[in-house]
């Protein structure tokens, strides 16, 4: 949450926006050791600025309750969500319950790598954002096919296969103290200036 907030809270408040949506904080929550009321305070702070100057849209984290290797962390994430209720109820936030989204106990919501949504979850998240600022919008939630079916077997190698291509590095990342973004570049390094 801290770069979200140290990089991109003051550029975005330069656009002059009269809408700002806002996700930060889930990824912290991970973290071994983190201090869940230290970090939503100072999320707190940051959606007061916005909210002086735009209309905020905030999200809840996810429910990990069914997830095997996350579901230790439930009871985190719902103290984490808890208090980002109180932070979009006390600046007037719209607030789209992510934790309350129960579909995306569907893994057809999910990509491969189970932590980021896929086109189909973006589009019913889409929908999500939409009804919860009350726009009248033609979305309708994705059609999916069946899950194809799965022998145990299979099923064990797929979340070992998982485990080898994204846990593990994500692992490693975490204890070297690094990120998947840091060799990244900006996708639109020059600041768009408002019209």
């Amino acid at each position: 949450m801290r770069p979200i907030l140290a990089e991109q809270v003051a550029p975005a408040l330069a656009l002059e926006p009269d809408l700002v949506s806002i996700y930060a904080g889930a990824n912290d929550v991970l973290r071994p050791r983190i201090d869940i009321d230290a970090l939503v305070a100072e999320y707190d702070a940051a959606v007061a600025r916005l909210s002086e100057r735009a209309h905020v849209v905030m999200f809840t984290a996810y429910d990990p309750g069914e997830a095997p290797v996350f579901a230790f962390l439930r009871g985190r994430f719902a103290i984490y969500n808890e208090l980002v209720r109180e932070v979009a109820e006390r600046h007037g936030a719209t607030l789209v319950d992510f934790w309350r989204l129960r579909e995306y106990r569907d893994d057809r919501f999910w990509d491969t790598d189970r932590m980021h949504m896929s086109s189909a979850g973006h589009q019913r998240m889409a929908i999500a954002v939409l009804d919860a600022l009350g726009v009248e919008h033609g979305l309708q939630p994705p059609v999916l096919p069946p899950p194809p079916p799965m022998s145990p077997a299979e099923r064990r190698s797929a979340h070992l296969a998982w485990a080898r291509e994204h846990a593990g590095p994500w692992v490693g990342r975490r204890l070297r103290g690094t990120s998947s973004g840091d060799t990244l570049t900006p996708r639109f390094p020059t600041p768009v200036t408002p019209t």
